[in-house]
């Protein structure tokens, strides 16, 4: 960048001035002029400073300036007066020439003073303007940093306002939980409390049951042991007392025997059960036999309590009875070509033997005690009834307490079927008169009068 020239304000108008008061204008031009070399010699000597002054020039300058230097008088009005005459400028034109020289060298100091003074200002001027470039430069840098950082501190403050508010609820959501928690805790704590009492209190409970139960199996014992005794005792004076009577002797002689097959039979009826299972590998004419031997067990076990074992042996028995029993395919490995058997069933209640239907039909009434299974056996039961061959199994088997049994006023969905069953035994045929004869005891018309009669003759009985 080039240095400018900063000119004093007024230059021109003073060198104007001067000028026109010394005539050294434009319009005089001719008439004081100087010659070429005069005119070179002059500007090198006012454009050199290091040209020495001629000792005249010098003193004229000197005197110049004290001259100028006073306040009252002022050589430029003593040559520019317009009173001096024509004659008398070309022998003043020296002596003007000179002072001319001394205010143009004092105009040339001063202009270098004021040149060297502006170029330094000029100077420092750039330096300031370089510097306030590179510091606007910089300010424009920090305010687009400074803007990048507001945009940059609001969406932080945003991202941070979200995670605050993030943080909250999931505290709130946590300390909720936290007390959901506690409070369960307390909850399980009070119910484990309580079930722990619970289970002391029945450990107490079960040891006392069970100390009780001591107690009541050592009085069991003596007391069986007592009617042990007792009916020993009793056998031996009813034994004493009719010695003399056969009749009597019969009747103890199948007291005794009756007490032998009631215990046996309750173990040969879980056997028999299981034996049921392989009765479709058998012989269809030993099914009658079997079920005979099952129905006639069944009949001895009438008198007795059954164990919750043998309930459950029954009601297995009848099922299988009522259902018939199917075998699973068995594969034939001994022929050159594997050959697969069809699977062998046993027909017992749906048999289309009537024999074996009604022992069937006999036994589903012993043993089973669901009410669709009981109501299909009495309607197989009536449909047999209606035939004569049907009666006469009916006698045969002594089936009239079996159907009594059902006789309750707790099964008043099956009385109409007993009563039907009844009913068909009293149509006119050559084997129903002795079908009154079982059933017409004490214990079936009890249970008539509790079915149909009123209350108050209930109580009487």
């Amino acid at each position: 960048m080039e240095p400018r020239l900063v000119k004093p304000p007024g230059q021109d108008f003073a060198v104007e001035r001067l000028k026109s008061r010394y005539g050294l204008g434009g319009c005089c031009s001719a008439e004081y002029a100087f010659s070429d070399f005069d005119q070179a010699k002059c500007k090198k000597s006012l454009t050199s400073p290091a040209v020495a002054w001629p000792s005249n020039l010098a003193s004229n300058s000197r005197n110049w300036t004290e001259c100028c230097s006073g306040a009252s008088y002022s050589p430029l009005k003593h040559v520019s007066s317009p009173t001096f005459k024509a004659p008398n400028k070309q022998s003043l034109l020296p002596h003007q020439i000179n002072q001319i020289y001394d205010e143009l060298f004092q105009i040339h100091q001063k202009l270098q003073c004021e040149t060297s003074a502006q170029q330094k200002f000029a100077e420092e001027l750039q330096k300031r303007e370089r510097f306030l470039v590179e510091r606007e430069q910089m300010l424009f840098r920090h305010e687009t940093s400074l803007s990048k950082m507001k945009g940059m501190e609001e969406e932080v403050l945003a991202k941070f306002q979200i995670i605050k508010e993030q943080h909250d609820a999931e505290v709130v959501h946590l300390t909720e939980a936290l007390k959901e928690k506690n409070r369960e805790c307390k909850r399980l704590r009070s119910s484990f409390d309580t079930l722990k009492e619970l289970n002391e209190y029945l450990k107490k409970q079960l040891n006392e049951v069970n100390d009780e139960n001591r107690k009541m199996e050592i009085q069991a014992k003596r007391v069986q042991a007592r009617l042990d005794n007792l009916q020993r005792k009793y056998e031996f004076m009813t034994i004493q007392r009719l010695k003399g009577n056969s009749h009597a002797a019969h009747e103890i002689k199948s007291l005794k025997q009756e007490k032998v097959p009631v215990s046996k039979t309750c173990k040969l009826l879980p056997v028999m059960t299981e034996q049921l299972q392989w009765m479709p590998f058998v012989n269809s004419k030993l099914h009658e036999p079997f079920l005979k031997f099952i129905y006639w067990s069944l009949r001895q076990l009438e008198a007795g309590t059954l164990h919750s074992t043998m309930t459950s042996t029954l009601r297995r028995l009848g099922e299988d009875i009522f259902k018939g029993v199917v075998t699973k395919a068995i594969q034939d490995n001994s022929s050159e070509h594997s050959m697969e058997n069809k699977p062998k069933t046993a027909a017992f209640f749906r048999s289309s033997n009537l024999p074996l239907r009604f022992l069937s039909t006999l036994i589903v009434l012993k043993t089973v005690t669901q009410a669709d299974y009981l109501a299909q056996a009495f309607d197989s039961l009536c449909l047999d009834l209606k035939t004569d061959e049907g009666k006469v199994l009916f006698l045969e088997y002594q089936a009239v307490p079996v159907i009594l049994n059902h006789l309750r006023i707790s099964s008043k969905g099956l009385l109409s079927n007993v009563i039907d069953s009844l009913l068909q035994m009293t149509v006119e045929s050559k084997s129903c008169s002795p079908s009154w004869k079982p059933g017409s005891n004490n214990y079936f018309f009890v249970l008539a009068l509790c079915c149909f009669g009123p209350l108050s003759l209930i109580s009487k009985y």
